[in-house]
């Protein structure tokens, strides 16, 4: 357990299958969040409200996901059916 009080920290919360975190800042009203994606791939950001940082890592992990299901035509197949 990382913080037994659980002030100022919310680690090892799950959304969509996908670990994520958010983490007090030192500075007052900045909260910054962090989510590791697929191959250790690592992206972090600070919002204002601990609500907000926990809304822009889900929305980090629904873009990353997203891309993952485009699928992609081969060049030169541009025949309509």
């Amino acid at each position: 357990m990382d913080n037994p009080n659980g002030a100022g920290i919310s680690n090892g919360m799950k959304y969509r299958g996908l670990e994520y975190s958010v983490v007090q800042g030192i500075e007052r009203g900045k909260w910054r969040w962090s989510v590791t994606l697929a191959n250790n791939i690592a992206r972090f950001g600070q919002a204002s409200s601990k609500e907000t940082a926990a809304e822009e890592a889900e929305r980090t992990i629904d873009k990353a996901l997203a891309i993952k299901r485009l699928r992609l035509v081969p060049p030169g197949n541009t025949s309509k059916r």
